[in-house]
Parts: structure tokens; sequence; C-alpha cells
């Protein structure tokens, strides 16, 4: 597998300008989520998914691990900031709160 930047890779979220896209985040969101648990389908996650429950299925390791990425990847500490985890609800409802705080 291609490591981020390469060809193949995951794509950037920043636009030109360094600002953070929602588009961009998602497809970001979308390749941490594949890598963690390593289910190729979630590269096809509908931005409106629930992250939890019958949607994608995070349990508490990935969710763990798709926290720390946001973390190092966007600089937002999504469990420092979000103490309910609102955020974490769907794919779109985490691109949002990475792009209000890391845009």
């Amino acid at each position: 597998m291609k490591g981020e930047g390469e060809e193949g890779g995951a794509p950037e979220a920043s636009e030109p300008g360094g600002a953070v896209s929602a588009a961009g985040v998602v497809g970001e969101l979308r390749h941490i989520l594949f890598q963690a648990p390593g289910r190729e389908e979630l590269l096809a996650t509908g931005d409106q998914t629930p992250l939890f429950g019958a949607g994608v299925g995070l349990d508490s390791l990935s969710g763990v691990m798709l926290l720390r990425e946001v973390h190092r990847r966007f600089g937002v500490d999504v469990a420092a900031e979000d103490l309910n985890l609102d955020a974490l609800a769907t794919l779109a409802t985490l691109a949002a709160f990475i792009e209000e705080r890391a845009g």
C-alpha cells in the first residue's frame, strides 16, 4: 500500500493556501477508516453513515486509532475539544468539526 502523499495514498485534505476543506477531510477520513481495520468497503462510506453501530461499526480500538490519526494529521484533538464526542456521529459531522478547527 502506498503512503500518504504518494500516488494512490491518502487524499490531501488541504486546499491551496493551506485551508482545510470538508470534502478533502472526508476523503482522508475514509482512508484512515480503511487502514485501521483493513476493511476495503469503508473507502466507499457515505458522508452520513454513522461511525458507530450499524454504520461503520467502529469499536473502541479503531475509534481511538481514528482520533489519534485526526490529531496527527489535522492537529485537532477531538476528545479534548468535544467532551460528548458528538462530532463522531458521521463522517460529515467529523469533517465539519475538523474543518472548523483546522481551517
